[in-house]
């Protein structure tokens, strides 16, 4: 261990805001309060998380046409999360798709 100690993370923090009125919990809240608050840059937007699991064999199925599509398209390779992002933005944008879609969830769950 080093022979010099680092000031303490509350030192810091207080040296950091400047003198305080008082050691008060309320005041020194207060304090802290009043520091502005750093704005997020503009146009970030935090993509949705979707976890989804698929049974074995559909899991192959789209696996082997996103092979077969890398393979038609001439790139080395064609991800699942690609895949899918583009299956989505079909099925919403072409209503015959999305029809079709339905109908198939339709079929599933009866």
């Amino acid at each position: 261990m080093s022979p010099t100690r680092k000031p303490s993370t509350v030192a810091g923090l207080r040296r950091g805001l400047g003198p305080l009125p008082s050691d008060s919990p309320a005041e020194i809240g207060n304090a802290i309060a009043d520091l502005p608050v750093p704005a997020k840059p503009a146009g970030h937007i935090k993509p949705a998380r979707v976890t989804l699991n698929l049974p074995p064999q559909l899991f192959r199925d789209l696996s082997r046409w996103a092979d077969d599509s890398a393979a038609d398209l001439n790139v080395p390779r064609v991800g699942i999360q690609d895949a899918m992002r583009a299956m989505i933005a079909v099925t919403v944008a072409d209503k015959g798709i999305g029809a079709e879609v339905r109908e198939h969830i339709r079929r599933a769950r009866a």
